[in-house]
């Protein structure tokens, strides 16, 4: 099944559409279409495309790079030609004031796109199975010139504006011979009285070999002048019918300015989803900082952990300045914590400051039965697959003062299981209180299995398309 990309014009034949200051994807459809004569119309709308800091946001097209790739996967791209080679976009010189660009809406393809501007005409003598396009109403402004040798470098977009100070630079050097690749075949598709190009494809083929078989993919860059008398739908339309024998149904783009039955309720439903998504998305960035504990130092723990305790049920209090690193607060009992995360395992010193800890609490007479609970994210820079918990070194010092350790790998599995509902917040008490000195979850450190973030980014383009 052929999906299409339009980049530009909106229009209801296009399965994703991308405005020209949107970053289109180009490897989820099979055909594309680029109406440069919309761009050049628009030009005022969108900042040339290496300023991102003005009120208009930037052209975005695809790379040189990515273009190749697309093509090489057997992949058309359509163009629809503006009327000149070069105009103008938006941008600003080094002091931040407005100046214009002269913008080639060429230079991201991988091949050099040109035209001799000033002939123009009406006699075209086109192959047999274009004369639709090129009929009898049809005028050209520009002749096309084309330079096929392949050029992956880049954007084909820099910052066009001179140095600050100092010598004008020298002209950049022309890329090394592996920047080229063999030269694709043009096809004719019509021209003028005097023979001169007025449009092309350009076809790129690939060779893939599979089992001792040769597959064969071929990608075109179909390059046409845009017809006067027929606008952006129209262009797309017949391509589609007639080039790539697809069934287009009749349905004039004007069709969208009518509402639909029920429209409002249709609009609620959009915005109910809309605010459930946002609330999706706060809530995964909030559980993606908790992943924060399996790698984080001092600071940003004393931070965190109070607030994983917290999501757990339990009553936590935060850090003291120049104290305890906070606080959780049972019934009958009162855990005083010193939390922090190294690079190696545990050591004396940071027992020791637990011990200062219960001490000065107790001198406070902060809480009641008070108990020392250092929370160690250990090896901290380690997967925690591969993490080693030796406590020979350390227990006997812990249990000297009735004091307990967690580690953030196994607070960590605490909070997937209550996350998960296999415990609640009565669970984690117990064991909090358990009479084991080394806290340990009742499970081991899991992988995920699923992209949230891209199913994310999914959800909200289906959305954007429905829009």
């Amino acid at each position: 099944m052929t999906r299409v990309l339009v980049k530009g014009p909106e229009t209801a034949l296009a399965d994703v559409h991308a405005a020209w200051d949107e970053e289109e994807n180009l490897i989820d459809t099979n055909l594309a279409f680029y109406d440069l004569k919309h761009l050049q119309h628009r030009c005022h709308e969108v900042a040339y495309p290496t300023f991102e800091s003005l009120s208009k946001d930037p052209v975005k097209l695809p790379s040189k790079g990515d273009v190749i790739d697309y093509l090489y996967g057997g992949n058309d791209i359509v163009i629809r030609l503006p009327t000149k080679s070069e105009f103008y976009l938006e941008g600003e010189d080094r002091d931040g004031d407005e100046e214009w660009f002269e913008f080639d809406p060429f230079a991201w393809l991988p091949i050099t796109v040109g035209f001799a501007e000033e002939k123009s005409g009406d006699l075209v003598t086109a192959e047999p199975e274009w004369e639709w396009y090129f009929d009898d109403d049809f005028h050209w402004e520009t002749v096309l010139q084309l330079g096929a040798a392949i050029k992956n470098t880049g954007s084909g977009y820099h910052d066009p504006r001179p140095p600050k100070s100092g010598p004008v630079p020298k002209s950049r050097a022309m890329p090394s011979s592996s920047a080229y690749f063999p030269g694709p075949a043009i096809d004719g598709l019509a021209m003028n009285n005097v023979k001169d190009l007025l449009a092309a494809i350009v076809n790129f083929r690939s060779e893939r070999f599979s089992d001792g078989e040769v597959k064969e993919a071929d990608g075109q860059i179909y390059l046409l002048p845009p017809h006067p008398s027929r606008e952006s739908g129209e262009f797309i339309r017949g391509m589609l019918e007639h080039e790539f024998d697809i069934d287009v149904e009749h349905r004039p783009d004007w069709i969208d300015d009518y509402i639909l039955p029920n429209e409002s309720g249709f609009q609620d439903r959009i915005k109910q989803l809309e605010t459930d998504l946002s609330d999706l998305e706060a809530d995964v960035q909030e559980a993606r900082q908790y992943r924060s504990i399996l790698f984080e130092g001092d600071d940003e723990l004393e931070e965190l952990v109070p607030e994983v305790l917290r999501r757990l049920g339990l009553d936590a209090d935060g850090e003291v300045s120049g104290g305890r690193d906070g606080a959780i607060k049972l019934e009958d009992r009162t855990f005083i914590l010193e939390v922090t995360g190294q690079n190696d395992g545990v050591d004396h010193g940071k027992i020791r400051q637990l011990e200062d800890h219960l001490d000065n609490a107790a001198s406070e007479g902060y809480g009641t039965n008070r108990t020392g609970l250092l929370i160690f994210n250990h090896f901290k820079d380690r997967d925690p697959a591969d993490r080693q918990l030796t406590t020979s070194n350390f227990k006997d010092r812990l249990e000297k003062r009735d004091s307990k350790l967690l580690t953030t790998v196994d607070l960590y599995q605490i909070l997937c299981g209550y996350e998960r509902g296999d415990i609640d917040t009565e669970d984690v008490i117990d064991l909090l209180t358990s009479g084991e000195t080394i806290i340990r979850a009742n499970s081991s450190p899991s992988h995920s299995t699923v992209q949230i973030k891209s199913r994310l980014g999914s959800l909200r383009s289906r959305l954007r398309d429905i829009l």
